[in-house]
């Protein structure tokens, strides 16, 4: 028997009721034909039927071989008899809280055996709420059949890219509409139906061009792509780089040891051989290309990690490697026994120096003036919409970590907002500080125009938190007056890098349309 995919709720007239318990039923109970039986197994050593499952069946005429079950077999449950409806189908429902819909049939049982009329109509309205129960768990198991098929369309997917497809004929694949397919792949993958389709497609491309000499238009074949000039333009879009230019580069496998590393390769027009992708801080990397980097590394930061990192870098074999100066002497050794390591100096430079330090590292300072000065010119144009639409008005941005506050400084995403931007901040900052501390009394005496809230999931910053805008003085806050509270994610706004900065560009220009 299937699991539950649809119970239509139909309100449905209870006829009798009995329970099967120390492998014996209710000897006295009829068999009635012609109706519609629900059976719920609390207890099962049988291979036909489960425990903690509803079974609903469909015009049952037989319940003596039900009841021989419990006698033979040693199932417990109960048996509701019911008019027989149209609609009803064979199914089987899992109960994760098998013991309130006990108590329901208990109730249902106690009462349908009453000789008042009155009672046992009240059972005929507990039958109808063990009934709602049970369509309510089936809605929702209805999601969870929903994510499995969305699920095997992913995987679909990946073993045959090079076809044909659409939303459309993937969501009749998941047997859901189209628009429900969509937001459901998204939520579950990151990605939309065909962002994921064209990632896997670019993904494979680079392997054919990377082991192949392969033309592009084969290569666009071999990937699902009919139209040579729309694959190439995809390409460049996920690359950097158009496939033959891709072809010509000299195919160095690099690796980003740290996160704020990635955004700098990517923005230099390559894409890492190994990164990590495992924190909240590379969200955007990891979907969107988790596919194009073939070694997943794991948060370095952590030194349950460095063995696994050390391993996959050794077999990987990488011609060169990009980390940050903090990482500690005695992991640098490992890491410079592998292949030439660049050691960005972190603290005493910013994050422009850092893009052209590892450009000059990689042989692409060309392309580091290049993505600077388009980086320029959008800020500018952002810059100036902001001037004029914001005037005076004040900005600032605080992390909530560990039950403090702290305040976002001219560093990191401070250095997009108060620098490239040019926003006015309520106070002054620390130079070179990434954020300082700052009190509840503070903030409201600052009292920002529009606030920028990020908060760790601690208990002790959800607690502050709350205890924060329960406060009268929160209130009267201009931001909060004013609805211009927003709330923010370490993906991209903690990221100090050239792509990170760019992306930050883009929510600013989000939250301020």
């Amino acid at each position: 028997m299937k699991e539950a995919s649809t119970l239509k709720p139909v309100i449905r007239k209870l006829i009798d009721s009995l329970q099967l318990k120390d492998g014996a039923g209710y000897p006295t109970t009829p068999a009635i034909p012609f109706t519609d039986m629900l059976f719920i197994v609390t207890r099962s050593h049988s291979p036909r039927w489960r425990s903690s499952t509803a079974y609903f069946l469909a015009q049952h005429n037989n319940i003596e071989s039900v009841q021989a079950l419990s006698e033979t077999e040693r199932v417990e449950g109960y048996l509701f008899l019911m008019e027989h409806e149209s609609s009803h189908k064979a199914a089987e429902l899992l109960l994760s809280d098998i013991a309130s819909i006990v108590r329901l049939c208990d109730k249902v049982l106690e009462l349908s055996r009453s000789d008042d009329p009155l009672v046992r109509f009240r059972a005929q309205i507990h039958f109808q709420e063990l009934m709602y129960e049970l369509y309510r768990i089936s809605s929702g198991q209805v999601a969870l059949d929903a994510r499995t098929s969305v699920e095997q369309t992913k995987e679909y997917i990946n073993s045959h890219y090079d076809e044909a497809m659409t939303v459309q004929s993937l969501a009749n694949m998941a047997s859901i509409s189209p628009s429900y397919y969509m937001e459901l792949f998204k939520k579950l993958v990151g990605q939309s139906p065909i962002e994921y389709l064209t990632s896997v497609r670019i993904a494979a491309a680079r392997r054919l061009i990377e082991n192949t000499d392969a033309p592009a238009r084969q290569v666009a074949q071999a990937v699902g792509y009919r139209d040579p000039f729309y694959f190439s333009r995809q390409f460049k879009q996920a690359t950097g780089m158009s496939p033959s230019r891709y072809a010509r580069r000299d195919n160095k496998r690099i690796v980003s040891f740290h996160y704020p590393i990635t955004g700098q390769i990517l923005a230099l027009q390559n894409i890492p051989y190994a990164a990590p992708l495992d924190r909240e801080f590379c969200l955007f990397y990891k979907q969107k290309y988790e596919l194009q980097i073939p070694v997943h590394l794991r948060d370095p930061s952590m030194e349950e990690n460095r063995d696994f990192n050390l391993e996959a870098l050794q077999q990987s074999k990488p011609d060169l490697i990009v980390a940050g100066d903090w990482l500690p002497e005695s992991d640098r050794s490992g890491l410079d026994g592998i292949a030439p390591t660049l050691y960005v100096p972190w603290w005493d430079k910013d994050w422009r120096q850092h893009l052209f330090i590892v450009a000059e590292f990689l042989g692409e300072t060309t392309q580091a003036e290049r993505w600077l000065d388009h980086y320029e010119v959008k800020a500018a144009k952002l810059r100036g919409k902001l001037n004029a639409q914001l005037r005076e008005s004040t900005i600032m941005a605080i992390y909530i970590l560990n039950g403090e506050i702290h305040r976002f400084g001219s560093r990191n995403l401070g250095t997009v907002l108060y620098g490239d931007l040019q926003l006015r901040d309520p106070g002054n900052h620390i130079a070179g500080q990434v954020y300082e501390p700052l009190t509840a009394e503070q903030l409201l005496t600052l009292d920002p125009d529009h606030l920028l809230i990020a908060s760790s999931s601690d208990p002790l910053s959800q607690q502050l938190w709350k205890d924060m805008t329960g406060r009268p003085e929160w209130q009267w806050m201009s931001a909060v007056r004013n609805g211009k509270v927003h709330r923010i994610q370490p993906d991209p706004w903690f990221e100090y890098s050239a792509m990170g900065h760019e992306r930050i560009l883009r929510e600013v220009a989000r939250l301020f349309p």
